[in-house]
């Protein structure tokens, strides 16, 4: 069966069994932060970004350690921060699929029970302060001052410290149970007043083609044929898929702030994901889906394409990734019987931060804190 990959932005967490622990290879690329501020200096001519296999190593021994300072995310009602500290979040019945920082606030968002979400926000003590409806999960821009979210009214919102705004509307018609339009990204602000700092909101569809939405009321996609965006930073880089078929995808990554607008580089060998908090490295995910979740990830270096670090779990797979605030890919992965929390450095070191937990393999008791 082939499973169209999960949303970047709901970063699904679906998964089976397995044998397990495989992990990180050697280092086939520039794994330093070498430019980057310029992750895309080195090239403006589309490149192959295939590279070499990557040995995966058996990594049974792997320790469990106290998570390092930047890796925060939710397992058993609790917000287990960055810094350390451990909050306890109201006690209830709901499942959140996704999480995001902003302005020191945990934004979580659960299924609404029918087709869309809802978003709770909490402060840093763990006190519920708000809750508002949305399409799918919320976006924040990467210094964590605004979200975006499609309303379930149509309505594209932005928000920060002390106001909110629309930037525009789309209609939510759509087949099913299909999500007619979902953020993917949000650049700019923190004010997104058009006399202010101004934003851009990007949006993923499902009846038609991704849009960006700025706060001047311009409406185009940058990328010509995308098909939906991958992630998109305040630096310009964005990633993207051009196309979907049966035998996989193709895309690539672009830098929006450049004159010459060809892409910095284009595959079909696998799907250019998140991009890192540096702007330097971005997550690799299969370009073929088949299963539960993910056999493989991959670390990539911004500017060529090139595989810097790469995880496998033998016999399972990987439910949810994100980067976190230090700079490394925190992701879950189902070994059959239990759930385990890693992070994998852009050099290919893997590290697991949480003790393992029982659970079913389609409900991990992880969520990720996207950055």
């Amino acid at each position: 069966m082939t499973v169209k990959r999960p949303s970047r932005i709901a970063v699904a967490a679906v998964i089976a069994p397995l044998a397990f622990l495989a992990a990180c290879g050697d280092d086939t690329g520039n794994g330093s932060n070498e430019a980057a501020s310029d992750p895309t200096s080195a090239s403006s001519e589309p490149t192959d970004a295939t590279s070499p296999a990557t040995e995966i190593d058996q990594a049974g021994d792997t320790d469990t350690t106290a998570p390092a300072a930047g890796i925060d995310y939710l397992a058993d009602g609790v917000w287990h921060q960055a810094d350390g500290d451990e909050v306890a979040l109201p006690k209830n019945d709901r499942a959140y699929d996704s999480a995001v920082l902003w302005n020191d606030q945990l934004v979580a968002t659960r299924w609404d029970g029918e087709v869309f979400s809802i978003a709770d926000v909490f402060d840093a003590d763990g006190k519920l302060v708000d809750s508002f409806e949305t399409t799918a999960p919320v976006a924040v821009n990467d210094t964590g001052t605004t979200i975006a979210w499609v309303a379930t009214d149509g309505e594209i919102m932005t928000r920060w410290a002390d106001d909110q705004v629309s930037i525009g509307s789309v209609t939510l018609a759509a087949p099913g149970e299909t999500i007619a339009y979902s953020v993917a990204a949000v650049t700019g602000g923190p004010n997104c007043y058009e006399a202010e700092d101004g934003c851009i909101v990007y949006l993923d569809s499902g009846v038609g083609d991704p849009q960006a939405y700025d706060s001047h009321g311009i409406v185009d996609n940058p990328i010509s044929g995308a098909v939906d965006f991958g992630d998109v930073s305040d630096a310009g880089l964005i990633t993207y898929r051009d196309k979907i078929n049966d035998d996989g995808s193709c895309g690539g990554l672009d830098d929006l702030s450049k004159a010459d607008r060809k892409p910095v580089w284009e595959t079909c060998d696998f799907e250019a994901g998140p991009i890192a908090p540096d702007n330097a490295h971005i997550i690799g995910l299969p370009a073929y889906y088949d299963g539960l979740g993910l056999t493989d990830i991959t670390v990539r270096d911004a500017r060529t394409g090139e595989e810097t670090g790469r995880f496998a779990p033998e016999g399972g797979f990987i439910g949810s990734w994100a980067w976190s605030t230090d700079g490394r890919v925190v992701l879950d992965a189902y070994d059959g019987a239990n759930w385990h929390l890693f992070a994998l450095s852009t050099d290919g070191a893997l590290e697991e931060i949480a003790d393992p937990i029982k659970a079913k393999d389609f409900d991990s008791p992880f969520t990720l804190v996207r950055h």
